[in-house]
C-alpha cells in the first residue's frame, strides 16, 4: 500500500513534516529516576514526523459477510486529517515487573497488539498521536502501587505536554483515547490538565475513555469524577466523554467484577461508593440504530499470553471485520453499570462466530474487557468524526 507519512498533517498548504529515524537501540532501560525527554523521537509510537510510525502498519481486513462469502477490505489513512487523536494504551506489562522500562523493540512489540487493535484505525479520520510511559506492571493502578502509578501519570502529563507545544500548538481539536490503565491515566490527565484549562478543553472533541470506571453521580450526566466534562448524550456533542465496560449477555459481572462498579481501582481520590461507573453506547450517537457497523478482531498477535486468534479459511489479512452481528445496551443491574453485548446474527447468517469471548478472563470479573474497542470500532471512528464536523 502507498505510503502518505510524508503528506500534509493538515492541509494541501502545511509543510510536509521532515521524518525523524527512530533509533531505540540505548531504551532498553530507561529507568525510573528521572523524567522523559518527549522530544526524542524513539519515545514515541505514533507521531507524524518519525519513521517507521507504527500506527502506519498493515490494517487491511476481510469481512466476513452473512451469506458466507468474503470481501477484503482496505485501510486508508487520511491524507490530511483536521484533527489529532492522543491514545494510551492498556497494561501490556504482563510479567509483573512493577514499571515498564524498556522501549527497545521488545517494548514495541508488547504494545503493537492493542495499539493496532484500539487506536491506529483512527487514522483513517485523525492524526494518532501515541507515546510510550512507565506504566505499572501488572499489579496495576491501584492505591498500594502508590509511586508506580504517578511515574505513569507525570510521563503521560509530560508526553501531552509536549504534544500540545510542539504539534498543537492550540491550533488543532483532538480526541483523548485511553484503555484500561491507559484509561485511567487518560482520566487523570484529564481532570488535572485539561477540564479547567478553557484553552485545552475548549479543543477537547471527545474522550473516549474505555475499560476505566469514570463515574458520575446515578442518573447524572456530569459530576462525578470530572466537573466539566459531561458524558456524552446526544448526537453531535462535543467536549464529553465516550465511557464503557463491555459484559457477555451469557456472562453479566459479579461481585468479582473489576470494572462495573466504582472504586475497585483508582488514580485520583477515591471516589464515592454510591456514584455509577459511565457507559456510553457509541452506536446511536454515530447515528446507528442496530447493531455495531463493525467489530474488528486481530488474526495476528505478538503477544502469545493474550492467546492465538483461531484462522479463518481463505483469510490472509491482519484483521477480520463482523458487520452487524454484535449489539449493545447500557445497563444498570445490581449495582453494575455497564455495556451488555449480544450477539445476534441475522437469519440464515453462515458467520462463525469470533473470539470475542474469554472464560478465564471473565471467571476473574474482567468481562469482554479486552475487545472493548473492537466491538464498536466503526461505530467509535464515526462517532468521533461526526463530533469533530460539529466543531468545525
Amino acid at each position: 500500500m502507498a505510503s502518505d507519512a510524508g503528506k500534509p498533517h493538515a492541509d494541501a498548504s502545511t509543510p510536509a513534516p521532515t521524518l525523524k529515524a527512530v533509533d531505540r537501540s540505548g531504551l532498553s532501560n530507561v529507568g525510573t529516576d528521572t523524567a522523559l525527554d518527549y522530544d526524542n523521537p524513539a519515545l514515541w509510537l505514533c507521531r507524524p514526523d518519525i519513521d517507521p510510525n507504527e500506527c502506519h502498519a498493515d490494517l487491511d481486513a476481510t469481512e466476513l459477510k452473512s451469506d458466507g462469502t468474503l470481501e477484503v477490505v482496505r485501510h486508508t489513512r487520511a491524507a490530511h486529517p483536521t484533527f489529532d487523536c492522543f491514545y494510551l494504551y492498556p497494561t501490556v506489562l504482563l510479567s509483573g515487573a512493577p514499571q515498564m522500562v524498556d522501549f527497545s523493540q521488545a517494548g514495541v512489540e508488547l504494545v503493537l497488539d492493542p495499539l493496532l487493535a484500539q487506536a491506529a484505525r483512527f487514522n483513517s479520520v485523525c492524526e494518532v498521536y501515541a507515546p510510550f510511559y512507565r506504566q505499572a506492571g501488572l499489579a496495576g493502578p491501584t492505591p498500594a502501587a502508590g509511586s508506580k502509578t504517578e511515574i505513569a501519570l507525570q510521563d503521560v502529563r509530560d508526553a501531552f505536554a509536549y504534544y500540545w507545544r510542539n504539534f498543537n500548538q492550540g491550533k488543532r481539536n483532538f480526541v483523548l483515547m485511553g484503555h484500561s490503565q491507559g484509561t485511567f491515566m487518560a482520566a487523570s490527565l484529564l481532570a488535572r490538565d485539561i477540564e479547567d484549562n478553557p484553552e485545552l478543553r475548549d479543543r477537547l472533541i471527545s474522550a473516549l475513555l474505555l475499560g476505566g470506571q469514570p463515574y458520575v453521580p446515578p442518573g447524572k450526566l456530569v459530576g462525578g469524577e470530572f466537573k466539566n466534562v459531561p458524558i456524552c448524550s446526544a448526537p453531535d456533542e462535543t467536549g464529553c466523554l465516550i465511557a464503557f465496560n463491555s459484559f457477555a449477555a451469557e456472562a453479566p459481572p459479579t461481585d468479582r467484577a473489576v470494572f462495573s462498579t466504582v472504586g475497585t481501582v483508582f488514580v485520583n481520590e477515591p471516589p464515592d461508593l454510591s456514584a455509577q461507573v459511565a457507559c456510553v453506547n457509541p452506536a446511536p450517537l454515530a447515528g446507528n440504530s442496530g447493531r455495531f457497523a463493525g467489530a474488528y478482531f486481530p488474526l495476528k498477535l505478538t503477544n502469545p499470553s493474550l492467546g492465538v486468534p483461531a484462522p479463518i479459511d481463505g483469510v490472509t489479512t491482519p484483521f477480520a471485520v463482523y458487520r452487524d452481528l454484535f449489539r449493545g445496551e447500557c445497563v444498570m443491574r445490581d449495582g453494575h453499570s455497564y455495556l451488555e453485548v449480544k450477539a445476534e446474527p441475522p437469519d440464515d447468517d453462515k458467520r462463525q462466530l469470533p473470539q470475542h469471548r474469554n472464560p478465564v478472563l471473565e471467571s476473574f470479573g474482567f468481562g469482554m474487557h479486552l475487545v472493548d474497542y473492537n466491538l464498536a470500532l466503526d461505530d467509535l471512528i464515526k462517532l468521533v468524526q461526526r463530533q469533530a464536523a460539529a466543531m468545525r
